[in-house]
């Protein structure tokens, strides 16, 4: 059981994620919290990690966050340290896809960033059966997760109102929607240009695959109609094989189009393949039954809204968090089918100059919903009654 302590100054928190060494968005999201609350007058902000490898120099550096007065503490991979770090915590938020963290905090905050199906008996007998049997025991501990929030979480957070409303049908578990803070990409001294773009990780895996295999062949198919159009892919990949394979596979299949792929780029090569697109194209979640396999699909699309602060005029598939993104025909456009996407994308290009500034204005005006600032004013709002 947590402690039911019923002081109310709330003087230091912990976050917690055992994904440091990803890198990706959710550890961004927790460093943009933390720093948020750390603003709230007399909060000793904590970032705990079982990640040696990884530093407070090194997420400042990568994810250009400023840390300044935000501790943090490296401990053991272990049930035990993590309850000793935390035990004089008066606020605990953890982030975590499975894992229950064992933690004896005063007041404890869950967030979630995946919309897992339903988890019962069946479906984790039919993971077994399929010989799925390590997901199948991570499912037996996600609901124990779930479980152990919806009693005891004095705030749920989740990233998009695409995971609220799948947890809420699916557990009952209720929550309150933080969007993940995203950063101005655009760059006004650089010029749109004949190229579309796809922002995100080359792997294949269980959650939210980008579908470059469709994209590309799409564009292969599209390009007699756009010549002089160029595809730009621009991702992270890590070193495990079967991402290396992915990647392969696809260079392969496309030689010979102007499709070109960009791995592990700089903040400041990035915000240049925005600028310099008229077109964003994203297909994660396509062929996916959003009912039955709704944590295939984007859980939200940060690489979206970075794309349309730098004007990009997004095309992308409408399904999960990215209908939350993008409203069809005002700021963008939303597709089903990859003739759709083929259709849709010739609109744009097609379009006089003055249509295609529109869109790219609203798109804008649209990202300015998912800011930095809009962030902040949230965590002002859900956190200051748990704080007082």
């Amino acid at each position: 059981m947590l402690p039911t302590d019923k002081r109310t100054k709330i003087s230091s928190v912990c976050i917690y994620s055992p994904y440091w060494h990803n890198m990706g968005g959710g550890e961004r999201y927790l460093l943009h919290l933390s720093k948020a609350l750390s603003n709230f007058s007399d909060i000793n902000v904590t970032l705990l990690s079982t990640s040696p490898s990884i530093s407070k120099q090194t997420l400042h550096a990568f994810f250009e966050v400023d840390l300044e007065g935000i501790n943090y503490h490296v401990v053991e991979n272990k049930v035990s340290a993590l309850r000793k770090a935390t035990e004089r915590a008066d606020l605990f938020l953890p982030l975590s896809n499975y894992r229950r963290i064992d933690a004896r905090p005063r007041r404890y905050v869950q967030a979630f960033q995946v919309p897992y199906p339903k988890i019962n008996a069946k479906t984790i007998s039919r993971k077994i059966l399929r010989l799925e049997i390590k997901e199948g025991i991570k499912d037996i501990y996600r609901f124990k997760l779930l479980s152990r929030t919806k009693r005891h979480s004095a705030l749920t957070l989740t990233n998009s109102q695409f995971v609220h409303d799948t947890l809420l049908k699916n557990f009952g578990l209720p929550s309150q929607v933080l969007y993940p803070p995203i950063n101005d990409f655009n760059d006004p001294t650089i010029s749109k240009g004949q190229s579309i773009l796809s922002v995100g990780r080359f792997f294949r895996g269980l959650y939210n695959d980008k579908r470059y295999d469709v994209l590309t062949k799409a564009f292969r198919e599209l390009y007699p109609m756009i010549p002089g159009w160029e595809y730009h892919i621009v991702g992270s990949i890590s070193s495990n094989r079967k991402s290396a394979a992915h990647l392969e596979e696809l260079k392969e299949a496309n030689r010979g189009y102007p499709i070109f792929f960009h791995t592990n780029v700089a903040n400041e090569q990035l915000k240049s393949f925005y600028s310099n697109a008229t077109v964003y194209w994203h297909g994660a979640g396509f062929g996916v039954d959003e009912e039955q396999q709704p944590e295939a699909t984007e859980h939200f699309g940060m690489s979206v809204v970075e794309s349309m602060t730098a004007g990009c005029i997004p095309v992308v598939v409408n399904k999960g968090g990215l209908k939350e993104i993008v409203s069809s025909d005002i700021d963008g456009f939303l597709w089903e089918t990859t003739n759709d996407l083929a259709e849709q994308t010739l609109q744009i290009i097609r379009a006089d100059e003055d249509e295609r500034r529109s869109l790219a204005i609203e798109a804008r005006k649209k990202s300015r919903k998912f800011s930095i600032e809009s962030f902040n004013k949230r965590v002002v709002e859900l956190f200051t009654p748990l704080l007082r």
